[in-house]
Parts: C-alpha cells; sequence; structure tokens
C-alpha cells in the first residue's frame, strides 16, 4: 500500500479505508504513518496531521505494551500476515482509555515493511446491551401488567404483572389475540384515539371472572404497548390484607372431611378456589403429616380429642411449605360433628431451622460444601477407609488470574464466573465425591478411591483442566481461565487429621502456582513442601531477629550505574544481602518478597538507607557519584518516612542532591492517594526520585509527568526483547524521547551483552545498568572502575 498510488483498484481500497468507520492506522518504525477521518474522531484532534509523526505506543495504554509486542513477534514478517481480534485498551490524544477490539496485519508503505491497524469499539456495543437488559428488567418488575401487541393485536410480550393480573403465563399468553386473553372489549387503536387512557375496562381473569381495570395504551410503530392496573382489587385479597397481622388460617371440617367454612387467609394459604367453599374434601389438598400415621384432624373427628401443634407439609404452586395445625371439636348437631382446625404457616421457622444447618456446611454462591463442610465430609471419608488399597485424595484447586477478570468486569461477572465453575466441577466429579468451595477462588474436591488412584488422580485433573478450558459466556464477551491444582493423598492408618489433609493440599497448590510455566497438571504432595513453606516462615523469623539485634548477617552490595556513550560510573545502586547463619547466602528474591508481606519491608527500607548513606559517604572516591536505593509501596505509605530520609541523611552528613530513591512502577500505581504529595515532600528535601521497572505497571509518561520525577528505569524486558524484535528498539527509543521531552532522564535496566549496550546507546538512554558493565558487589571494589574515569562526571 503507497500514497502514490493512483490506479482504479488502489482508489478504490484508499476508499474503503477513508470511508470505514472502524479506526484504521498505519505505523512503520513505531510511528505513525496514516489514519482514516474514523481515527481523526477516535483520536479527539481536529485534524490527521495531529497524528502524523506520532509514536503508535502513544494510544496504547501501558498495560497492553506487553501484549502488543508479543502479537507483533507472533506475527511474523510476511506481507499480508495477521492477528487475531484481541481486546486492547487503547488510548486517544487526551488521555481517556478506551477498550477496542484490535487486529494487526503486515503491510507495505512506501516500499517499506508497516503494520495497518483496525480498531473496533467495543464499549458501545456494550453500553447498548447493557441498556437493553436493564430495561427488559425494569419493565418485567414493574406491578402492572405491561403487555405489546402487533398491529393484528397478536400479544407479542407479557410482563410478571400481567401473569398476576390475568392468570396467564407469557408462555400460555405470547401468540394469542389480545381480546381473546383480556377482553373482547379491549381495543388499543381506540383507547389511543381517546387519549391514550380508559379509566375503566370490564377485563377477565383467564378463570372467567371479571376485573376492572384502568388502561393505557401507545402506539409502537408496529403495534401497540398498553399498560394496565386493576382499580379494585379482589374481595379474598382485600380481606387477606385487612386480616394479615393475624398470619392464622381458619378452617371448619365436618364430618366425613367435607370443608364447611375457610376463612380469606384460609383460602389464600391452601390455594382454594373461592367457589369451592363449602364441599371441597380435606383429602383433595396436598396436606402431608410426615409425623402421623392418621390426619390429626380426621382423628380429631373420630375421637372428639383435641390435638395441638401438629407439622405439615403442603405442596402449593409457589413450593412447599410447612404449617402447624391445631384442632378441636365445635360441632356435634344432627348434621354430624365439625372440627375448628387453626393453621399456621411456620415455613420461614422450618426454614430457617433448615437452612442454618445448611448454611453451616454451605457455602452460600455455589451451593458447594464450604470449609466446615469439606473437612466434616473428610472426616466421615477417612473414618470409611477400611482396606489397605483405600485412599482419600484432597485436589485444592485455585482459578488462575481471577482476581483481574474480577476487577475489570465486576464482582457480579466474577460471581456468575463461580458459578459456572461450581457447575462445571459438579458435571465432571465422580459420584461419590464431595466438593467444596472454600473461600474466593479456592476449590476442593474429596474423592475416595480403592485402586488404581494414581491413574484416577491423573485422569481426574486432566477433567478439571479440560472442563476449566472452555469459554465463559459473560455476555457479549467470553473468557478462558485456567487452574491450578494441589494434591494429597491419605491411606488406611496415615494418622493426618482433615485440616492437616487439607493444609498439605493446599502446600502442593502453592507449589503448583509456583511451577505453573511447567504446565503440570497438578502437583502431588511432598514432604519437601511443606518444608519449603517452613524454610519461609523460619526465613521470616530470621530475618525479624537479625533486624532486632544489630542487622546480624546483612550487607550491602553496589551495582554502577553508567553513561552509555563512554561507559563511565555515575552512579550506584544499594542492594541488601543476607548470609544466614545455618542457610547461608539467602537470596534478595526469596527474602524480599516475605518482607513485603509483613512489616519486616519497613524495618529493611530504614536499614537500607542508613547502612548505604553512611558507607556511600565515608568512601571519600564516591564524591562525584549518586546513590540510589529502593523503596517499597509500603514504605511510600508510612508517614515516618520523611522523617527517616532526613534523620539518614544528617547521620552521614550526605548531600541529599546524591540520593536518588527508586519506587516500582507498580508500586507507585498500587500506593494510596498520598503517594504524590508524598514523592513531591521527598524532592524538596534535595533528593531525586527515580521510577524503576518502567513498563510492567499501568502509568503512562503523561502521568508521571506530573510527578516530581527525574529519572525513568526501564523494565528488563525492554532490553531483552531488544536482539528479538526491532519494534522493541522503536518502542523503547520511543520511551527515551518521550522522557527526554518532559526533562526525565533514562536508564535502560538489565543489559548483559555487548549487542543490547550497543543498542540502549543508539536510541540516546541516557544510562545503563547491567551484569554487561558490573555485578553487584562490595562498595570498595567499585573504586578502580570509578578511579579509570575523568574526575568530571555528569551529575546523576
Amino acid at each position: 500500500m503507497t500514497p502514490s498510488a493512483v490506479s482504479p483498484v488502489a482508489e478504490r481500497y484508499r476508499l474503503l479505508l477513508e470511508l470505514s468507520p472502524d479506526p484504521i492506522v498505519v505505523h512503520q518504525n513505531g510511528l505513525v504513518v496514516y489514519v482514516n477521518s474514523a481515527a481523526v474522531r477516535f483520536g479527539r484532534v481536529e485534524t490527521r496531521e495531529e497524528l502524523l509523526g506520532l509514536p503508535i505506543t502513544d494510544f496504547v495504554h501501558p498495560d497492553s505494551l506487553p501484549r502488543m509486542l508479543e502479537r507483533f513477534t507472533d506475527m511474523g514478517d510476511e506481507p499480508g500476515a495477521a492477528t487475531m481480534p484481541e481486546e486492547v485498551l487503547m488510548r486517544n490524544a487526551t488521555g481517556e482509555t478506551r477498550p477496542m477490539e484490535v487486529t494487526s496485519v503486515r503491510t507495505i508503505w512506501e516500499d517499506a515493511p508497516a503494520y495497518q491497524v483496525i480498531l473496533r469499539d467495543v464499549a458501545a456495543i456494550r453500553a447498548a446491551e447493557t441498556a437493553l437488559r436493564h430495561q427488559a428488567a425494569l419493565i418485567d418488575h414493574v406491578s402492572d401488567a405491561v403487555i405489546s401487541v402487533d398491529r393484528d393485536l397478536h400479544v407479542r410480550s407479557w410482563n410478571r404483572g400481567a401473569s398476576r393480573m390475568y392468570g396467564l403465563s407469557a408462555l400460555d399468553a405470547i401468540g394469542r389475540s389480545l381480546r381473546t386473553v383480556v377482553g373482547a372489549g379491549t381495543d388499543p387503536s381506540a383507547i389511543v384515539a381517546m387519549g391514550g387512557v380508559v379509566d375503566e375496562l370490564h377485563h377477565r381473569y383467564d378463570n372467567g371472572r371479571s376485573l376492572l381495570s384502568r388502561v393505557s395504551a401507545t402506539a409502537m410503530g408496529d403495534g401497540y404497548l398498553l399498560v394496565c392496573a386493576a382499580t379494585r382489587r379482589p374481595l379474598i385479597e382485600r380481606l387477606g390484607a385487612i386480616l394479615m397481622s393475624l398470619h392464622q388460617a381458619v378452617i371448619v371440617v365436618r364430618e366425613g372431611g367435607r370443608i364447611e367454612l375457610a376463612n380469606p387467609a384460609a383460602v389464600a394459604m391452601l390455594e382454594l378456589h373461592p367457589t369451592a367453599v363449602p364441599g371441597v374434601d380435606i383429602d383433595s389438598l396436598a396436606l402431608d403429616f410426615p409425623d402421623d400415621v392418621e390426619s390429626p384432624i380426621a382423628g380429631c373427628l373420630r375421637t372428639g380429642l383435641p390435638v395441638a401443634d401438629r407439622t405439615a407439609k403442603l405442596t402449593t404452586s409457589d413450593g412447599r411449605r410447612w404449617l402447624s395445625c391445631s384442632a378441636r371439636i365445635i360441632d356435634d348437631d344432627a348434621n354430624g360433628a365439625a372440627a375448628l382446625v387453626s393453621i399456621v404457616d411456620i415455613t420461614d421457622r422450618h426454614e430457617r431451622t433448615s437452612q442454618l444447618a445448611w448454611e453451616a456446611n454451605h457455602d452460600h454462591l455455589t451451593g458447594l460444601l464450604n470449609r466446615g463442610g469439606i473437612l466434616r465430609r473428610l472426616a466421615r471419608e477417612l473414618d470409611a477407609m477400611a482396606a489397605p488399597d483405600d485412599r482419600v485424595a484432597v485436589y485444592y484447586l485455585d482459578l488462575d488470574n481471577f482476581k483481574l477478570v474480577n476487577d475489570s468486569l465486576g464482582h457480579s461477572v466474577g460471581d456468575e464466573v463461580l458459578q459456572t465453575i461450581a457447575r462445571r466441577l459438579d458435571a465432571i466429579t465422580p459420584v461419590g465425591s464431595a466438593i467444596g468451595r472454600i473461600g474466593g477462588d479456592e476449590f476442593v474436591i474429596v474423592t475416595p478411591l480403592s485402586d488404581d488412584f494414581a491413574g484416577r488422580i491423573e485422569a481426574q485433573s486432566s477433567a478439571v483442566h479440560a472442563a476449566m478450558g472452555a469459554a465463559i459466556a459473560l455476555g457479549s464477551r467470553s473468557e478462558r481461565l485456567t487452574i491450578s491444582i494441589g494434591v494429597a493423598v491419605a491411606g488406611l492408618g496415615d494418622g493426618r487429621s482433615p485440616t492437616d489433609l487439607l493444609r498439605d493440599a493446599d502446600i502442593a497448590l502453592y507449589q503448583a502456582k509456583l511451577e505453573s510455566s511447567s504446565r503440570t497438571p497438578y502437583v502431588h504432595f511432598r514432604v519437601e513442601h511443606r518444608e519449603d513453606l517452613q524454610r519461609r516462615q523460619s526465613i521470616e523469623q530470621d530475618l525479624r531477629e537479625s533486624l532486632h539485634s544489630g542487622a546480624r548477617g546483612l550487607f550491602m552490595e553496589y551495582q554502577p550505574i553508567v553513561t552509555t556513550g563512554d561507559q563511565r560510573v555515575v552512579a550506584v545502586e544499594a542492594l541488601l544481602r543476607w548470609d544466614h547463619p545455618t542457610l547461608g547466602r539467602v537470596s534478595p528474591t526469596e527474602f524480599i518478597p516475605i518482607a513485603e508481606m509483613t512489616d519486616l519491608i519497613d524495618l529493611i527500607g530504614d536499614h537500607v538507607v542508613r547502612t548505604a548513606t553512611t558507607e556511600f559517604t565515608a568512601a571519600p572516591w564516591t564524591s562525584g557519584l549518586t546513590l540510589c536505593v529502593n523503596m517499597s509501596r509500603r514504605e511510600l505509605s508510612d508517614r515516618r518516612l520523611l522523617s527517616r530520609l532526613t534523620a539518614a541523611i544528617e547521620e552521614s552528613g550526605m548531600d541529599p542532591g546524591r540520593l536518588c530513591v527508586e519506587i516500582t512502577e507498580s508500586a507507585l500505581a498500587e500506593s494510596d492517594a498520598r503517594a504524590p504529595a508524598t514523592l513531591a515532600a521527598i524532592r524538596e528535601l534535595g533528593i531525586q526520585v527515580a521510577i524503576d521497572d518502567f513498563g510492567t505497571g499501568a502509568s503512562s509518561l503523561n502521568q508521571l509527568y506530573r510527578l516530581p520525577i527525574s529519572i525513568l528505569k526501564t523494565a528488563k524486558p525492554f532490553v531483552d526483547a531488544l536482539d528479538e524484535s526491532v519494534e522493541a528498539r522503536a518502542i523503547l527509543s520511543s520511551i527515551v524521547a518521550m522522557a527526554h521531552t518532559t526533562g526525565m532522564r533514562v536508564v535502560a535496566e538489565g543489559v548483559e551483552t555487548s549487542s543490547q549496550a550497543a543498542k540502549v546507546s543508539g536510541v540516546d538512554c541516557d544510562f545503563a545498568q547491567g551484569y554487561y558493565y558490573a555485578t553487584p558487589t562490595a562498595l570498595a571494589a567499585i573504586a578502580p572502575l570509578v578511579m579509570r574515569d575523568d574526575t568530571d562526571r555528569p551529575a546523576h
């Protein structure tokens, strides 16, 4: 595709692009070279020239950048190669973020490779669907009858209010003539001609009785919409409202079982037809006394003795009701004895008792067993083992990345996903097994086994993965989730309690999460897994003890930061190390995440800044260098941070301008609303602020521009991709260029090869850091590197 093509085919193609309602963009070497009119509108600019020449990354949300690189790499270099449509967070020129369906196609622009990107707005489609569902729900829940008919007056829709008013379900009413279901005198066109409302029309119930209705009618293009409201409630309903506070029904039963009298409450409770009393036989009612061989009412009539508080089960159109019945003889004349029967609805009390028992063992959202229910079921299965080959398997399941679905689509959608997962697990779980949801997105399956238990565990785990692999429909979109599985198995005489077995399955699940990249179907619990967990707990305890006893075993190493041009050392990053008295050297990748889950990270942060500033200022050859120290999200939220930094500077005598605090982009994104003010206060102390691991979080350069940040450290994946993708270089170049326009300098982290070093220098990165230049080491070991450089170093 070239702008100079003038053939009729090319002209038609150009017109198709220009007139497309979808935004279409062509970018080359990371820069926009063509946009159609729809793209101009999407970008919220006046002319296309305002978009041409801008980096394509300006319009991609940082969350979507890594996936964009992956899509480009997977697509290959062949012209015409394309990606499948995929939802991506895009941004316009004002910074507004919108979800778009994006398709990228390899093309040629001015005889050079380029990408054509087609965007489709999915937000508008979702909004329309949501509005329609909301409207339908509103109509279905109003108390009045809402009916729509076509021009021939055949019913097209029939809400719940209509079903209640006329005694007909929507299934029975839709398709029939309006006059046959509500009355021959109903003419929507006449009602419209009279002003749209008729105060009283004779309608009828399905059973033939009539009622007066107030009817409104509106012409709707190809038919009419009617709203009908009863002007006078039925007698039984009026009496029921008056006597509602009694909560008691009364009937009189003659000898032989004929109901002589029923008050309105009884008529409603027993669903008697008003014309059936007197005369209906009590045995015709769906009334069952499960605790009695003979009906207490019949027994009262036969013996003349009163009965009290007998429980009865009544099946009605609304389901099952539970009643308490008492009876005594009130008449013994020539017409035979009669029993006065009082009936109290105890359904709520009965169901509440049953519900409490159910809730004690079940999860209310999915209906599966809860933790208590699973533990009780597991105890029964363990007690039931009798043969040497008997086993009980516990599968501990956890959805991967469910939090992302829950946070992005809302908790109601998250609940829908959990219910779908519960149904799928129920469908593939063997008979005799128990399924539970024990919190959040965690599920447990308990299965008794007697033979080939290893093969059956493998088959069950595979069945779970297959069930989870199917897409879950969520309105206009679908989601595919994966699951991690940990398994613990107990045999006869195992000795572990249900709690122990569940804990071990949970530990195996944790290991499965760690091994997720290996695509292992499940992890079978081993004692080593428990030992790993105990190691984490031991590390936390020992680290706390070390920090409270003079930081025993903790020491600092430093890694140089160099200029990309002549590779002169301009700064060092302080890195904490730990020599454990029994474990030896413990990696920061092991103990720092443990510390970040507790208050230990605050103690570590204070120790690092005090130790590093003291050591740094004590070495005279560091006078021209900058010291960088890391700061966690938790520290950024600590109100004591500023006083701690001030104390460290004063105690060490360090020039605050030579100190730089680094906070990762993800930590900044997760910090509270006070973070910008805290960073500004740090900057007012004269301390520099750097954003570390830029590109892994949700920030943009526009957002960072509002913060007092002077240094941007790009995430290691940007450098890793330089040798594999030309687009990666273009993106890194764009980030550097945009950072420079805002006055920030850029450090490329993770440089490990000479090729990477050349590339980061080629895109004008100011500084670089990585094993290619130097590994972390003692501060004194860096002195020779500094000594060989010129003494006139650029400030960092």
